[in-house]
């Protein structure tokens, strides 16, 4: 085991700050975690969890890995998997951020624990790491929280960030918290960047060289889910062929453009049907409503009655876990969070269905994977809500370019696998 950094000092001056101000933060969270659980009892476990009262019980030394959300979730699935099949006698932890991310952690025999991750107050952190006591903490993409990089670094664990990436646009925040982000980088043993820009701003930013590795994005090893585009159609009353877009990930303020795009394809192909994934199932009753008030017909993806949608003109996917199997059925696909200036989501699930994937302008947070589909041919950009709907219409004029696009996005899934069994030898490396 490696000694912690002296980097990572508490009495650097931005360990300091940052200390000083969750300190002053804290006893608001604590009231908020008070007044949320007794509005929602089913939160209280998950407060427990963040405030590090409900403690996970594992055997130490195994492998902890952290993430934020649903992306980061299902990497963590994925790793935790591949580890297991390596070492089945190391335990594997589990923890996310979001509550959407939270449900989508893998969860016993793949791991030995899955829980919220404390807030970064270190007194908060502590417990979590004695009952966990692991001997590698992995960090998932940019999950760089001091107060969880000192106390591992403190309690001798092994630190590591895989599938790390830095998005360029966020280059100017980064350099202006250098002074932070520094030393955690620095503390890492071993750091698994997603492509060769990522290490190039990780190095920029202060990683050690010694410690970088590009060893590939994750996301082009994730399994597509399996599915029968005709027996999807079937369960939700939709004709073979009837066009499908599918709408995924969208996010805030993204909801009305895509509508608006859908309506005005509607002049032109009054068949069409559109499958709408808001990114958090939380605004799915919001985006019904706006369906409504554009004269189109919404079915809840929770509705007991699947085969009733194709009544209707808009399916609102209202739950987690389905959106990867839904692209099967898409005639073309839209990712969202790139019609706002969100970052993108995950542009590979469309690709890995074989759908013709396009997306909007700000694709920061998955601009490696974008370039390369577009690169192949597989993708195209659109800037905004109208051109969504020209270019829907266009696609769906040429069934010879949408194949055509689908089995590129296929052949750039099949050239760029690799990264899981880098990464899973880089985890290997860490531990005992």
């Amino acid at each position: 085991m490696t000694a912690p950094s002296p980097g990572l000092s508490s009495a650097s001056l931005p360990f300091v700050l940052y200390d000083a101000l969750l300190s002053v933060l804290s006893p608001v969270a604590w009231a908020y975690a008070a007044w949320d659980a007794r509005r929602a009892p089913d939160r209280a476990q998950e407060w427990s969890e963040r405030l590090g009262q409900a403690l996970p019980c594992v055997p130490a030394s195994g492998l902890w890995l952290h993430g934020a959300s649903v992306g980061e979730a299902r990497l963590a699935g994925l790793l935790a998997r591949s580890v297991h099949a390596a070492r089945p006698e190391v335990a594997v932890s589990v923890s996310c951020v979001t509550r959407t991310g939270r449900r989508a952690l893998p969860a016993p025999p793949d791991v030995q624990a899955a829980f919220f991750a404390p807030l970064d107050v270190r007194r908060r952190v502590r417990p979590v790491l004695r009952a966990v006591a692991p001997a590698a903490l992995a960090l998932i993409e940019t999950e760089l929280w001091p107060g969880l990089v000192r106390e591992a670094a403190a309690s001798r664990s092994r630190l590591a960030v895989v599938n790390a990436r830095l998005a360029p646009e966020r280059m100017r925040h980064y350099r202006r918290l250098r002074a932070l982000y520094r030393p955690l980088l620095r503390a890492m043993d071993r750091i698994g960047a997603g492509s060769a820009g990522d290490a190039e701003r990780l190095l920029a930013l202060g990683a050690r060289p010694a410690s970088l590795t590009v060893t590939g994005n994750l996301k082009y090893d994730l399994p597509a889910p399996g599915h029968d585009p005709l027996a999807l159609r079937r369960r939700f009353g939709l004709a073979p062929g009837r066009p499908v877009l599918v709408a995924g990930s969208t996010g805030e303020g993204e909801d009305a453009p895509v509508l608006d795009a859908f309506r005005a394809l509607r002049a032109e192909r009054p068949e069409a049907f559109l499958v709408l994934a808001p990114r958090h199932p939380s605004r799915a009753a919001r985006a019904a409503e706006l369906a409504v008030e554009r004269g189109l017909r919404p079915h809840a993806l929770s509705s007991a009655h699947d085969a009733a949608a194709g009544e209707a003109d808009v399916l609102v996917v209202d739950g987690m876990g389905e959106l990867a199997r839904l692209y099967g059925m898409a005639s073309v696909a839209f990712v969202g969070g790139s019609l706002v200036p969100v970052g993108g989501h995950n542009v590979l699930e469309p690709a890995a269905a074989g759908v013709p994937v396009l997306f909007g302008p700000y694709t920061a947070h998955a601009e490696e994977p974008a370039q390369a589909l577009l690169a192949a041919g597989a993708a195209r950009r659109v800037a905004d809500g109208e051109a969504l709907a020209a270019a829907w219409a266009a696609l769906l004029h040429d069934p010879a370019a949408c194949q055509a696009m689908g089995a590129a996005g296929r052949r750039v899934l099949d050239d760029n696998r690799g990264a899981l069994g880098r990464t899973t030898a880089l985890l290997l490396d860490l531990l005992p």
